[in-house]
């Protein structure tokens, strides 16, 4: 049972930020269809606010089962360690076997951002100015991803470590903004990448017209963005059934009866021209992303066809060496 593993090192070496974002664009054009196999995510909390997540998907029915296994900790940054650590198992779609092994972190940076940049490409493709909130690897990543999609875009950068958001900045040709209030109201767009509990931004700084994207509200206890702002803007989430459940703005937002579900667009629904955003210039708008299963299974699809062309990785062999133990009766 030969199983191709790859590094962080094998999967940057393959899924640079355009190939991540036309992988995203096949898996959320693919949920919008309906042909996808998407099961819920599965959450496990752990300790000091830790959690534990599974995510689970096919890109369509015949093909490859992928899932992913992996954790956010948020006490790791006092380890000297990312917040965010996960791995990803592709099995063979006719036997069942395992088929690949993928450094899962690598994989979910990139095709994070990668639907980020998808959705801001929908709803402010004429963005000017793109504000990134935070210092870590989503950060990074979606500063990547923005030089795509965006490519003449002021990018900004800001973080409560203003020397990592000055070397962040410097690195991807971004400025590092130390007063976060009024870089949150003269951006057209402002992404929000941190681990947060609570609000990093206040309603009151978004103005009108502004876009704000949410990728670390991804747990109903995560509450990256105030869920007031909601109540007022047209809301977008990659994906409504999970969106309900674990996005903590969203489920706060709908408990407290400020937001009619019904009024909540799925990015699917947006790339298969199911559903549409009437927008004025003054209208706010807010995209949450809690993350998919099919985002993973997309990305693995394409990594793997292209680590088996090039034969990267490494192969380990599952099978027993020798026997597999008889089964003994009781």
């Amino acid at each position: 049972m030969n199983v191709r593993i790859l590094s962080a090192t094998d999967v940057r070496s393959i899924f640079t930020p355009r190939l991540a974002l036309e992988s995203q664009r096949e898996a959320f054009t693919r949920l919008g269809a309906g042909e996808v196999v998407q099961p819920p995510r599965l959450l496990v909390p752990g300790p000091d606010r830790s959690v534990s997540f599974c995510y689970s998907s096919r890109i369509a029915p015949d093909a490859p089962a992928v899932s992913k296994f992996g954790s956010v900790n948020p006490t790791n940054a006092a380890r000297g360690l990312g917040a965010v650590h996960s791995v990803i198992t592709v099995l063979d779609p006719m036997t069942g076997a395992p088929r690949a092994i993928i450094n899962g972190d690598s994989v979910t940076g990139l095709r994070t951002s990668a639907a980020t940049a998808l959705a801001m490409q929908q709803v402010a493709p004429d963005a000017w100015s793109i504000l990134v909130v935070g210092t870590g690897a989503q950060a990074r990543a979606h500063l990547d991803a923005f030089a795509v999609t965006h490519p003449d875009a002021d990018l900004q950068v800001h973080g409560r470590n203003q020397t990592a958001a000055a070397e962040i900045a410097g690195s991807h040709g971004a400025t590092a903004m130390q007063d976060l209030e009024p870089a949150v109201g003269a951006a057209d767009v402002v992404v929000l990448c941190t681990s947060s509990l609570t609000p990093v931004i206040e309603d009151a700084w978004v103005t009108d017209g502004t876009t704000v994207a949410s990728v670390g509200s991804f747990a109903p206890d995560r509450v990256e963005l105030p869920p007031s702002l909601l109540s007022r803007s047209t809301v977008v989430v990659d994906y409504r059934p999970s969106a309900l459940t674990d996005s903590g703005p969203l489920v706060e937002a709908i408990a407290a009866g400020s937001i009619d579900s019904d009024r909540i667009i799925d990015l699917g629904a947006l790339l298969t021209g199911a559903a549409s955003v009437d927008r004025a210039p003054t209208d706010a708008l807010t995209y949450l992303s809690v993350g998919l299963g099919v985002q993973d299974a997309a990305a693995a699809e394409l990594i793997l066809a292209v680590a088996e062309a090039r034969d990267a990785g490494t192969q380990a062999d599952l099978a027993w060496t020798d026997h597999p133990p008889r089964e003994v009766s009781s």
